[in-house]
């Protein structure tokens, strides 16, 4: 009798529901720590890379924004700010374009920590956004309303996110565009498409391996994205003028470079970072000159796969983020926030051919997002794993039947 009841006391643990709120859980417990340790320590906050968007948004208030990307004023601002002076080697730079600046001015006060949250709150908002947008390309491929949360969920979590808002870094605004581009492919709206891929100008140097190769393929897409760009180069060149055009120019070449301080090379996730951190002997021109055929050549070859392929959908984008990701010469940890755009394309892909199930793909993002944050606490390891990720992801987009050789296809089952 007593085993009777032992027998129905005892329920089967659910691991996945321990492992997904355990996970949650832990994940926004450890953001909200480190977030909070962060704001509230004068080092660290003027030490995160929001610095050169408040002293943006300063001189832009104080000075015009005319003058928004004259060192000489950003070290002034910059030195009030963290208390000492500094030489101007120390200065960190905003080298970011010029179509924020009206935005930074608005959100900008003379207390630093009120403009950081402020910031802050609009690029969450803007990352919920475009997660939103992710959420709803795996809802309209029939996955179940559960497993649509539990992966939007994982996006939102995602630890590059994380760093990104950490450091109040403008990469929110790649994300989205990036979000456009893929949902417009998928759907068929070039023009969506378009502007998205014109929002992802904010990175400059990703822009260029994503948009040119549409001139060999859904062409239309090009056209947009030449309006979009064409309306923020515009709105641009009202903002700073001609002058200040060529200073933002001007910072561009020497971020091209690789010269000033702030870019910290040895610690990108790139091809040029992954150079520094195996190859220091090399030096900094030969380790330039790889990095830049390096992004020609995946430049050609995005170019080819456009031109010789059927049609352009959410398999050649994603594939166009992992290889753009290792091959840009200027890439940092926040930037890692478009893994999440290329790993939507490879989990369809795997759902679609039956390699995997929906319950079990949208668990992906947050499997990968523990697992980078884990590796983040080793320093060995944090500049070095997200390759595997971009490996993996590649190989899921391009051979997933290898990558799951031990499944058979067989066509997914929706309830």
């Amino acid at each position: 009798m007593s085993n009777l009841l032992m027998g129905n006391s005892v329920k089967r643990i659910d691991f996945r529901r321990v492992f997904v709120i355990t996970g949650l859980t832990a994940l926004i417990v450890v953001y909200a720590v480190l977030w909070l340790r962060m704001i509230s320590s004068r080092a660290e906050r003027t030490g995160a890379d929001f610095i050169v968007f408040y002293t943006a948004g300063h001189i832009a208030q104080t000075n015009g924004a005319q003058n928004v990307y004259e060192p000489g004023l950003q070290q002034a601002v910059e030195q009030t700010l963290v208390g000492f002076p500094l030489v101007p080697g120390q200065v960190l730079l905003y080298n970011h374009v010029p179509y924020l600046i009206p935005i930074l001015a608005m959100l900008i006060s003379e207390n630093y920590v009120t403009a950081f949250y402020r910031w802050a709150i609009l690029l969450l908002i803007i990352f919920i956004a475009g997660t939103v947008l992710l959420a709803r390309s795996l809802y309209r491929a029939g996955w179940a309303k559960a497993d649509v949360w539990l992966a939007g969920a994982g996006m939102l979590t995602f630890f590059p996110i994380f760093v990104s808002l950490l450091n109040g870094q403008d990469t929110a605004f790649l994300f989205f565009g990036s979000c456009l581009l893929l949902v417009g492919l998928c759907t068929g709206r070039d023009w969506l498409a378009g502007m998205g891929l014109a929002l992802t100008t904010i990175r400059p140097q990703i822009t260029v391996l994503l948009a040119i190769p549409f001139l060999f393929r859904r062409q239309k897409v090009i056209g947009w994205f030449g309006l979009g760009a064409g309306i923020l180069g515009g709105l641009s060149l009202a903002v700073l003028g001609v002058e200040g055009m060529r200073g933002f120019l001007n910072l561009l070449l020497v971020s091209a470079g690789g010269e000033w301080y702030g870019l910290k090379e040895p610690v990108m996730v790139n091809l040029i970072g992954l150079l520094w951190r195996l190859m220091p002997g090399l030096g900094g021109d030969a380790i330039h000159l790889i990095g830049w055929v390096a992004y020609g050549l995946t430049l050609i070859g995005l170019c080819v796969l456009w031109a010789r392929s059927r049609e352009i959908s959410e398999k050649q984008l994603g594939v166009a983020i992992t290889v753009s990701l290792f091959a840009v010469p200027h890439l940092h940890y926040h930037d890692l926030t478009l893994l999440v755009v290329a790993l939507l394309p490879g989990l369809l892909i795997l759902v679609r051919r039956g390699l995997l199930n929906a319950r079990d793909a949208s668990l992906a993002p947050l499997t990968i997002s523990f697992f980078l944050l884990i590796s983040s606490l080793v320093p060995q390891l944090k500049f070095n794993v997200p390759y595997l990720v971009m490996i993996l992801l590649f190989l899921m987009l391009c051979f997933p039947a290898k990558v799951f050789f031990w499944r058979q296809p067989e066509p997914e089952i929706i309830p």
